[in-house]
């Protein structure tokens, strides 16, 4: 009996055929390039990625953002972008260069991917650089700066136990040389 079923099993196996058509599908993402620090005050460039993984192009593609004015001002390119194509496996970019105006914890939204494919209009959400922790100018220049004063002290505080025994060492040898030399 097990040997029948495994039999019908494996000529059915053989008379299917399998045809994988991949999903039709757009992908975005919004990210910032890894070890950027963020600073108020400072440039920041925020990139675009959208790319098809499906088998057919998609058309009419519209990636839109929007960059809240009160935390972030734009200071090169776009948030939004148009592509009239993005052919199978076809990959698109563009960059945003941003200027963060406050410090602090701030979240940062997702773009919005319209397009068509397929004949049909789908719409995805792109992922998300996330929570940003935005550092004040001030840190950032107590923790990057060259500080006269701080130096100053660090060679205050270093010469001090250098020089004092050094004044005791030429004051004992100048009393110990002048006592010899008296005394001969």
């Amino acid at each position: 009996m097990w040997l029948f079923l495994f039999a019908v099993a494996v000529v059915a196996e053989e008379n299917q055929t399998t045809t994988t058509t991949l999903p039709s599908l757009v992908l975005a993402r919004k990210h910032i390039p890894r070890g950027s620090i963020v600073v108020e005050g400072k440039p920041l460039t925020l990139t675009y990625e959208v790319c098809n993984v499906g088998a057919e192009p998609a058309t009419e593609v519209v990636v839109a953002d929007v960059i809240d004015p009160s935390v972030f001002e734009v200071i090169a390119g776009g948030a939004n972008a148009r592509i009239a194509e993005l052919g199978p496996g076809g990959r698109s970019s563009y960059n945003v260069t941003v200027v963060p105006l406050v410090s602090g914890s701030v979240e940062v939204a997702r773009a919005v991917v319209r397009y068509v494919i397929g004949g049909q209009s789908k719409r995805m959400v792109s992922s998300s650089p996330g929570r940003l922790e935005i550092t004040s100018a001030g840190a950032y220049l107590r923790a990057t700066s060259y500080y006269l004063k701080e130096w100053f002290v660090f060679m205050v505080f270093t010469a001090v136990p250098i020089v004092l025994p050094a004044i005791y060492y030429y004051t004992q040898k100048a009393s110990s040389s002048s006592s010899s030399s008296s005394s001969s």
